[in-house]
């Protein structure tokens, strides 16, 4: 069930698998998703003097957590967290830049069956080159996150 936490809780903000349960240092969960490198696929399209480029906004540049909350009543756990995640392009980028993205996530899961029962995401503010772009793809990221969200949660099931 400790496991199941550990990884509820990394699940919850831009998840990759993680065990976090037996860390000691109060930002393991940014730790965790830094280590899931949440950006590496990230490119966009960027237009100039009527010339398009494809660029990756593909390296980190920071995490914060604000607050999680989780909590636990019978077999349904539930899970708030809002945090932001920093994209910039590479040093080596031709064109330069990046994005904020600031989320609220929440979502109920039933530990008996590792499923998330209700979910919610919600872009509440961007920043950055590429800001404006990350707000008009809302749907799409918030669909890419409750993917990866419910395929995360299942793994402790699986075992």
């Amino acid at each position: 069930m400790r496991n199941c936490f550990g990884q509820l809780a990394a699940g919850v903000f831009f998840l990759q698998p993680s065990c976090i349960a037996n860390a000691q240092v109060p930002n393991a969960l940014e730790r965790a998703i830094e280590d899931a490198q949440p950006c590496r696929s990230l490119k966009t399209k960027v237009s100039s003097f009527g010339i398009s480029v494809e660029v990756g906004v593909d390296k980190l540049d920071s995490v914060k957590i604000e607050n999680l909350q989780l909590s636990v009543n019978g077999n349904t756990a539930e899970a708030s967290a809002r945090g932001t995640l920093a994209c910039k392009t590479s040093d080596e980028a031709l064109v330069k830049g990046g994005f904020s993205a600031t989320a609220e996530v929440r979502l109920k899961v039933d530990l008996t069956t590792c499923k998330m029962t209700e979910t919610s995401i919600e872009i509440v503010k961007t920043g950055g080159r590429f800001g404006d772009i990350v707000k008009g793809l809302e749907t799409e990221i918030s669909g890419a996150l409750r993917r990866s969200l419910a395929k995360n949660l299942a793994k402790p099931c699986e075992k």
